[in-house]
């Protein structure tokens, strides 16, 4: 049983608020900005049809492990908390909250309008199961890790304890107390991530296995119900709920989604009015710059090269790790490979992401560049490592998702790689995101193009992806002194936002000056969307979208 660290987010850093602005352009505030009168008018018909990468990996908000899923959930599952357009914890089922003076007490008032779909009422007891279940060894939760600031929850998850002795409780049906080993400052915003959600406990359990694998078998409490997913298929609905607490001011009536890979079908689907929002990328993305339906949305998220440190020895040399890195000329692939608005990696930390309250410092100004192009350099390594490793050719299957997006990224580092290494063989194996996910938690992979997104506003949300007692650190990358700083930031350095900040970046230089995970570049996504369709909330972090404000204009 692995053990796993306990997470303080203590240090409260800001989420810059032109984020958006900043990194895509003025045209890109449609989504978000405040509508007119005329525009405030609503077309007859309340019906979209939107374009996704990647298909359901799961209906179970604990087992919920990539980021399309979670913003999937996001529209017919809701907790105490939601995200507001600022990426801020905000109200949501929980009515009134108290903290006790030394932080180490929550206690929620929940709504009591709130209801299940199938009529139960939404109680405390929903989240005392749910969270007893995450911390719960047997049911292996991916980010059960995230409860260890909860008293017993690390005893529990390296089951030294019962589940049952989890610090919440259930005070009646509507009051929920939770006790912490420690303050933390961005607990509330962990109540905005889907594996803090209530589960519906006589629901789950009359499912059983079954439970989460279709929208027949899963429950919700959200502004819409999920419906027409089978748990394979590729196209879905979210139809308005009737029985959430504030479905009259929902307006949408159902929201038709399509699992669309190949950015061609995206394009001639919305051209004719069949998709009303598609998502761009490469050539087309950059065709399309000046369309008033275009849009781009960056992401707090960062793309990379992992390794299999376990089962493939040759990753252990440092020499043929920094040669995959100088060879790959990120600046090329982020705006003539992608030119969808992402951006290079300096690092991995993005800019635009978090700022120390203190000084105001951008993170990613305050930790520098690091990551460079150096192709001369990187063919001298190549071949000391062959030398060091005593070989002459070197076979390697990298593994990336099968959408059109990673196809062309991962074509692009193939062929980097092979034609100017010698010796050199890159079998690419293009596969659904929710394989790879598999393969890489399984350790079944020699390179894994995957990526890491923040669901908190927090610099070590995107860092602990570096430390090796993190679940989805598939490598693993080890590095004692980087495991030590990070546990540094969240425990013994907690109150010092100093000391933690400068934990964080020694952190990351630390493993960037090994090349221990290869960043690519920072994620953003380009859109032709509806100009009509007004007032889709667009988050960074956690899930992506909002849409219990959105409607149809005339």
């Amino acid at each position: 049983m692995k053990k796993f660290k306990k997470k303080h987010f203590l240090f409260s850093l800001t989420v810059l608020a032109a984020f958006l602005t900043a990194c895509g352009g003025t045209e890109n505030q449609s989504a978000t900005s405040s509508t007119t009168d005329e525009e405030a008018t609503h077309a007859a018909e309340q019906t979209i049809s939107v374009g996704v990468l990647n298909e359901l990996s799961t209906g179970d908000t604990l087992l919920v492990s990539d980021i399309g899923t979670n913003t999937a959930m996001s529209q017919y599952l809701e907790g105490l908390y939601r995200l507001d357009e600022n990426n801020q914890p905000e109200p949501a089922l929980a009515e009134e909250t108290t903290v006790s003076e030394d932080g180490l007490t929550y206690h929620f008032k929940l709504r009591e309008d709130a209801k299940w779909s199938n009529g139960d009422p939404v109680t405390a007891h929903d989240f005392v199961y749910a969270w007893q279940q995450a911390v719960n060894p047997d049911k292996a939760a991916p980010y059960s890790y995230m409860f260890t600031s909860i008293v017993n929850a690390e005893s529990i998850i390296n089951d030294e304890m019962e589940s049952e002795t989890l610090g919440i409780e259930a005070i009646g049906d509507h009051e929920l107390e939770v006790h912490l080993t420690g303050p933390v400052s961005y607990f509330l915003g962990e109540m905005a991530f889907l594996p803090f959600f209530p589960q519906n406990q006589a629901f789950v359990e009359e499912m059983g296995e079954r439970y989460g694998t279709s929208s027949e078998t899963t429950l919700y409490n959200g502004p819409f119900t999920l419906t027409g997913w089978n748990g394979t298929n590729q196209s879905w609905k979210y139809e308005k709920n009737d029985q959430y607490w504030d479905a009259d001011n929902i307006i949408l009536d159902s929201i038709s989604v399509q699992v669309i890979k190949e950015v061609s079908t995206a394009l001639n689907l919305f051209e004719s009015g069949q998709l009303d929002d598609a998502i761009l990328s490469g050539e087309t993305a950059k065709q399309y710059t000046s369309h008033e339906a275009y849009v781009v949305e960056p992401e707090a998220r960062t793309n990379f090269l992992e390794f299999n440190y376990t089962d493939n020895p040759i990753f252990s040399n440092a020499d043929l790790r920094a040669a995959f890195s100088l060879i790959l000329d990120r600046n090329e692939l982020a705006s003539t490979i992608l030119g969808n608005g992402s951006i290079a990696a300096a690092a991995f930390v993005p800019h635009y992401f978090v700022s120390n309250a203190d000084t105001g410092n951008d993170f990613a100004d305050d930790a520098g560049d690091f990551l460079n192009y150096d192709p001369e350099k990187a063919k001298e390594l190549f071949e000391a490592a062959k030398e060091e490793l005593n070989m002459d050719k070197i076979e390697i299957d990298l593994i990336a998702d099968d959408d059109e997006t990673s196809k062309v990224v991962s074509q692009y580092i193939q062929g980097e790689l092979q034609n100017n290494f010698d010796g050199l063989k890159i079998n690419l194996v293009n596969i659904p995101k929710n394989n790879r996910i598999e393969k890489g938690q399984s350790g079944d992979f020699d390179i894994i193009l995957g990526g890491w997104g923040a669901i908190l506003p927090d610099a070590i949300n995107l860092l602990d992806i570096l430390n090796s007692e993190t679940t989805f650190n598939n490598g693993p990358y080890k590095n004692e002194k980087v495991d030590q700083l990070l546990n540094d930031a969240e425990t013994v350095n907690a109150n010092d936002p100093n000391a933690r900040w400068q934990n964080m970046l020694d952190a990351q230089k630390n493993m960037l000056e090994e090349y221990g995970l290869i960043p690519l570049y920072h994620t953003a996504e380009a859109h032709l969307r509806n100009p009509k369709l007004k007032d889709v909330e667009i988050h960074s972090v956690s899930g992506r979208y909002d849409y219990r404000r959105a409607y149809v204009a005339e």
